[in-house]
């Protein structure tokens, strides 16, 4: 099950965080464009890279403001802003210093954080990172004016298609599976709109960290793959041609997504990194890419273990559909047959029974609650949770306090 999603305060912005593990070192994964802490443990490539990490330190996890769980914001964001937000979670945490990893879009904000902060910084890691993302005379891999304006044009009118956001740019390797197109297509639209899809998108067209990167004075690791499509492999080394002392490290593949294709290279580079020693690649790693293989070709997946590994997500019926790797009219006749109810009836009253265990078995707030369990709006939680138990969920928690 996932971590407990919480909330750092900066400012008026709420920005989401977890916190996973137990390792001697701080691990904060700045993510790429957009994201969400919740609906990413849904997919078993990503939560499996995410907890070999935390086999060898406290991984921290974050929604970038205007993105995923935490508050939208109506104008495009900063650099500067984005900085805040990670020492705004590192403070929540109780960090005082930690590794940051950045993959894409987040290795700029990373680097500049690390360049920065160094006190704050133990050391810098980036995957399929950019200095800017737009074209010129010294930086002529990035795209030009026309490819970012089609691109533009591609969020507006198809965000959200699987098969047209030109997700084979991102993960070629896996352009034949067609069903984890569609699942991250959903994965980005859970972490922003169209409206804020383009203005991040937009933000990253102005960014430019190159005049900052001989700065950085941390131990630093860039890590690229040869083929990248989205991002040429020429950029990461001018990262590390500018950054001083920086390893800079060729992977195979041109997979743009870190938790896709060849992952073990990418965990072995990062833990020996940090601790000096390069785990050997196990035969549970064999086994999950088999898991991970069966899963994509399998056709029909048992229906209660998706429902109990992933009701407290806010995902639409037509998601677990595609999880359970049927046709929403299938999946619901199936669920009728083994639950005898509705999925929606199922959901709402497995999220209310879950709501009552993190009421009596954790300081959480009723809003804290309610985004925990995949309830979207606090009223219509609070009316479901009376409806069901007669008394409103503070309520509730006061009564058996008392007795």
């Amino acid at each position: 099950m996932k971590p407990l999603t919480k909330y750092a305060k900066n400012g008026d912005i709420n920005i989401a965080y977890q916190v996973i593990g137990n390792g001697h070192v701080d691990f904060i994964y700045v993510s790429g464009w957009i994201s969400n802490i919740d609906i990413l443990w849904t997919d078993s490539r990503i939560s499996t890279f995410l907890n070999k990490i935390t086999k060898f330190s406290r991984l921290i996890l974050f929604d970038k403001r205007g993105t995923g769980l935490s508050d939208r914001v109506s104008a495009t964001c900063s650099l500067k802003e984005r900085m805040d937000d990670i020492s705004c979670v590192l403070n929540a945490v109780g960090s005082k210093k930690a590794i940051l990893f950045g993959h894409s879009e987040g290795g700029t904000a990373s680097s500049l954080y690390a360049a920065t902060f160094p006190e704050r910084t133990v050391a810098l890691i980036t995957f399929g990172v950019f200095a800017k993302r737009k074209y010129s005379a010294e930086y002529p891999w990035a795209p030009k004016p026309e490819q970012r304006e089609s691109f533009y044009q591609t969020i507006q009118k198809e965000w959200g298609n699987g098969q047209k956001m030109g997700l084979e740019y991102l993960m070629p390797s896996l352009i034949e599976d067609k069903k984890y197109y569609d699942w991250f297509a959903s994965y980005l639209r859970s972490g922003a709109s169209p409206g804020a899809a383009l203005a991040l998108a937009k933000m990253n067209t102005v960014a430019d960290i190159s005049l900052v990167l001989k700065s950085i004075k941390v131990p630093t690791l860039i890590l690229h793959r040869t083929g990248d499509k989205d991002v040429n492999i020429e950029e990461g080394k001018y990262l590390a041609d500018k950054i001083p002392n920086a390893k800079f490290v060729e992977l195979q593949g041109n997979d743009h997504l870190f938790w896709v294709g060849d992952t073990h290279s990418v965990i072995a580079e990062i833990e020996e990194f940090i601790t000096g020693i390069r785990p050997i690649k196990s035969k549970e790693s064999t086994a999950q890419n088999s898991i991970n293989k069966r899963t994509s070709e399998c056709s029909k997946i048992n229906i209660e273990d998706v429902m109990l590994n992933n009701f407290q997500y806010n995902l639409k019926i037509s998601e677990f559909a595609i999880l359970s790797g049927r046709s929403l009219s299938a999946f619901k006749r199936d669920f009728q047959t083994q639950f005898k109810t509705t999925p929606s009836s199922w959901l709402k009253n497995k999220r209310l029974e879950y709501a009552r265990e993190l009421l009596l078995e954790n300081n959480l707030n009723v809003n804290e609650i309610c985004y925990e369990i995949g309830f979207i709006n606090s009223s219509h939680f609070i009316k479901a949770f009376k409806n069901k138990y007669q008394l409103p969920p503070n309520k509730f928690k006061q009564e058996l306090l008392d007795s």
